[in-house]
């Protein structure tokens, strides 16, 4: 869990979200928040994804640029795969 939240406030450059073999952008310019129950990512001043903690399994992309976030959606109860990529910092 306290992994997750090194994710909390992190600023967001753009968001996709993986099935299979494709990929489709979620959104652009945004965040991440983390609390005691769930991760959401936020782009375009719009809720784009929300997924519970619980068996969350979130990685740093090798190039440290984003993450790799599994988790399942507490809207659709589906599991779901997404890729942020973080706003370059000035």
């Amino acid at each position: 869990m306290s992994k997750v939240r090194a994710y909390d406030k992190k600023r967001v450059s753009y968001v996709v979200e993986r099935t299979g073999a494709e990929e489709t952008v979620l959104g652009r310019t945004g965040g991440i928040s983390v609390d005691d129950e769930k991760l959401v990512v936020m782009c375009d001043g719009h809720e784009v994804v929300r997924l519970s903690l619980s068996g969350i399994v979130c990685a740093e992309l090798m190039s440290h640029n984003g993450a790799d976030i599994k988790g399942q959606d507490l809207v659709t109860g589906k599991r779901r795969h997404i890729v942020v990529h973080y706003a370059v910092k000035r």
